[in-house]
């Protein structure tokens, strides 16, 4: 059979047009069915034609999906166009997982994998392909489908696979690895463990990988598997990015994986990027130097509040501003740098507390940052007590993309946090400070960041000069930053405290919503 893997659309916002990373979901699940031909399109990437796609798709036996939130309006529609032109329809990932009732009743989807999807899709394939071992659809654990009446079954949930390396590595000649970049440079991604030891109520995480009687279900790949796919990795790559929430979870396991690595010198050949916690690295300061001499270059970190009490309430008691600072400077010492996460309108926080978030972020100068909305998951528990308290505002799973708000606070309309986040993003990028932060940082070659400078010009294009007219084209200027954020911000470069005494406050005039010029009609927010 031949199979055509689909990595639907995202709504362009945020950082997305700077951010293109590889779908490791779908080259994951078709090196589990290498008997089957084999194709992958990814919106993300490949240029769209009409025609050409369709041609596709009638070459195509079945088609299979993989779903984040926000893409799942396309998914839906691929699904169809998959229908009309006689396919069956596969969908997997973390939509169908945390809502696989609202997924699998759709019309165009045939078949709804929730969870880990490695051994339910094999089985499911080798139902549609004749079923030699004699299966019935009940027998698939981690399927959700419609019956003859078009009622919808989910089958019990399927068991984590226990090793990680029982799994056959990605089929990564099913990608253009020239078409993935990330902040100016060419990645591949590397998956080294699975699941969450912390139990956050927001995140989605935990609703992936788990076991129905153990819901914290946190494994790891050994160091062997690990090196085996880093040596799988085309090295014409810039990066390999760990992408798992945290690479460093477990310190004596990161410590092995990254003395290995400097072992072998592969350090040398390609860099490295992973996802870590502050308060890990500020506990561990000599994993850093670890890091740093392993080709460790770029590090994700949520900076998230400048807020105590919003620390303490997103389960990051542990971490303070001042350890943030340490670490952030601790990492910038050695030349990485940082793309840091704030989380814009937490609940219990005012604008003027936002504000001194985007000033606290602006102080740090990172390379990159994103600034989220605060988001209810569905599936989530902080959905669910979002939702009993009043607080969503929109049901439109396009604004579930990490930009445009789909709850309220007490403090805080979904309006008023989605001026917010076009403030931040105005102030963060748009001010002249961060170019020309850039430029002294980068464009320096005996500098600590001199690592980068093969990727300039491509950094310079992707996420300067495309990155700014994208935020242009979102309705971000200078203009929009309000007067309080001006002075917050002239008080942080004079090296005053980030907070404003009452007399000082200004009132503030409502200004006009950025007018998102590329957002479809059929997203809008709702008041």
């Amino acid at each position: 059979m031949k199979i055509l893997y689909v990595n639907p659309a995202r709504l362009s916002s945020g950082l997305d047009a700077i951010i293109k990373g590889p779908p490791l979901s779908l080259i994951s699940i078709a090196a589990m069915v290498p008997e089957h031909d084999a194709e992958l399109f990814d919106f993300k990437v490949h240029k769209y034609n009409e025609k050409r796609f369709r041609s596709l798709l009638n070459q195509s036996d079945i088609v299979a999906l993989t779903s984040m939130t926000p893409q799942i309006s396309h998914a839906f529609e691929v699904a169809q166009m998959a229908k009309d032109h006689g396919c069956i329809t596969i969908i997997g990932g973390y939509q169908p997982t945390l809502a696989p009732e609202y997924v699998a009743k759709h019309h165009a989807i045939d078949y709804t994998v929730r969870g880990e999807g490695e051994h339910t899709f094999r089985e499911l394939i080798d139902y549609i392909d004749g079923n030699k071992n004699n299966n019935t659809l009940r027998d698939i654990d981690g399927l959700s489908y419609k019956n003859n009446e078009g009622q919808v079954l989910h089958n019990k949930d399927r068991e984590l696979e226990p090793n990680l390396d029982n799994f056959p590595m990605p089929r990564r000649d099913l990608l253009d690895d020239k078409k993935y970049i990330y902040l100016g440079a060419r990645v591949a991604q590397l998956e080294t463990s699975r699941g969450c030891p912390y139990n956050c109520k927001f995140c989605c995480i935990i609703k992936m990988w788990r076991n129905s009687d153990k819901p914290l279900t946190y494994r790891t790949k050994s160091t062997r598997r690990i090196m085996q796919e880093i040596y799988n990795i085309n090295w014409k790559n810039d990066f390999i990015f760990f992408c798992e929430d945290n690479f460093t979870i477990k310190i004596k396991r990161t410590k092995e994986i990254l003395e290995t690595i400097i072992r072998s010198g592969v350090s040398n050949k390609i860099y490295f990027s992973c996802q870590s916690r502050v308060d890990t690295l500020y506990r561990n300061p000599l994993l850093i130097d670890l890091m740093h001499d392993a080709g460790m270059r770029q590090v994700f970190l949520g900076i998230e509040s400048v807020h105590q009490q919003s620390l303490n309430a997103m389960n990051k008691q542990n971490t303070t501003p001042d350890m943030v600072r340490k670490v952030v400077s601790s990492l910038q010492d050695r030349g990485i740098s940082i793309f840091g996460g704030v989380i814009i309108g937490f609940p219990g926080e005012t604008k003027t507390m936002v504000r001194q978030n985007i000033q606290f972020a602006r102080s740090l100068n990172l390379t990159c940052i994103q600034f989220t909305p605060i988001t209810a998951f569905p599936g989530t528990e902080f959905y669910e007590e979002m939702k009993e308290k009043g607080m969503l505002t929109s049901n439109n799973y396009k604004h579930y993309n990490l930009f445009h708000p789909m709850m309220r606070t007490e403090q805080l309309t979904n309006i008023e946090i989605y001026r917010l986040v076009a403030e931040a993003y105005s102030a963060y990028y748009l001010s002249g400070n961060w170019i020309r932060l850039l430029a002294k940082r980068y464009c320096n070659p005996f500098g600590k960041f001199n690592w980068m400078g093969r990727n300039i010009p491509r950094f310079a294009k992707t996420c300067i000069v495309n990155g700014v007219e994208m935020l242009h084209n979102m309705g971000m200027t200078s203009s929009i930053i309000s007067k309080e954020m001006r002075e917050i911000m002239a008080r942080g470069k004079a090296g005053k405290p980030l907070l404003l005494e009452k007399s000082e406050k200004s009132e503030e005039k409502p200004r006009p919503i950025p007018i998102i010029k590329k957002l479809p009609s059929s997203a809008k927010i709702t008041s």
